[in-house]
């Protein structure tokens, strides 16, 4: 039997998704966490002219708890919940670490302030950096990433199930679809084009880094000393040598073939 993917692993892992109706109420539970970190940010951000960076401060805080606290207690609702581990493991964690995660994102494009570039050039260089997440996403869609099953962490439950995703931009990052999420709040910083929303895109780097060291940690328990050496020789977001052929491939798939 071919193992499922994508939305039918996630009805299988979670009962709840095979019902139309229950899946449009899980949606609208994420939505209403997501809408209530973006009223936070509203209200708080108008409190002072810092407002915006406590904020998105304290969200990326949240974010990251939830983060970590969902690697670190994958083994035990595996060995508590067994076959319905990651139902309870999606929405005691899961959820929240996506409402979160995606206002932090968005968080920059609700701030104003005074234009810092011709607005041109911050359309330009805001275009430029928002195409860099479907074209992670394409790349990382084209090594066998799941966007369900390793996207939505049933593989840190079930790690069995899963397999290593690779492909030659992986040679050059090790976290692409991170790379991805980080362009794109920089762009909605640069769509605003003003200091407070680029400083508080950079906070964002916060939850980025923590899912960045967790994910490593845990594929080096998975892969071992083969894995800790990739970690070695691969930057985490950006590429450290051979940028010209990173950019190239990333928006041209052309390079050449390279194993780790």
């Amino acid at each position: 039997m071919a193992q499922k993917k994508g939305y039918e692993l996630l009805k299988e892992k979670i009962p709840e998704f095979r019902s139309t109706w229950k899946s449009i109420i899980i949606f609208v539970i994420w939505f209403l966490l997501f809408l209530v970190c973006i009223i936070f940010f509203l209200w708080f951000d108008g409190l002072v002219w810092y407002g915006a960076l406590i904020s998105q401060l304290i969200v990326s805080l949240v974010c990251s708890t939830f983060a970590y606290g969902h690697m670190k207690n994958a083994k035990r609702y595996r060995e508590k919940y067994r076959e319905l581990a990651y139902r309870y493991f999606f929405f005691h964690f899961i959820m929240p670490i996506f409402a979160t995660w995606f206002a932090c994102l968005c968080h920059p494009l609700l701030i104003g302030g005074p234009a810092q570039l011709p607005l041109v050039i911050a359309i330009i260089i805001g275009v430029f950096l928002i195409s860099i997440r479907p074209l992670t996403t394409l790349h990382i869609l084209k090594a066998g990433f799941d966007n369900i099953g390793h996207g939505l962490g049933i593989y840190t439950i079930f790690p069995e199930e899963g397999s290593r995703v690779f492909s030659e931009i992986y040679s050059y990052i090790r976290h692409p679809m991170y790379l991805g999420y980080f362009c794109a709040a920089l762009a909605l910083a640069f769509f605003r084009n003003n200091i407070l929303s680029l400083l508080t895109a950079l906070i964002f780097l916060m939850p980025v880094f923590v899912a960045v060291r967790l994910e490593d940690r845990e594929m080096m328990e998975r892969f071992g000393e083969k894995h800790r050496e990739y970690i070695n020789n691969t930057g985490a977001l950006f590429p450290r040598k051979n940028i010209g052929k990173f950019l190239k491939l990333l928006f041209f798939f052309k390079g050449d073939e390279r194993n780790v």
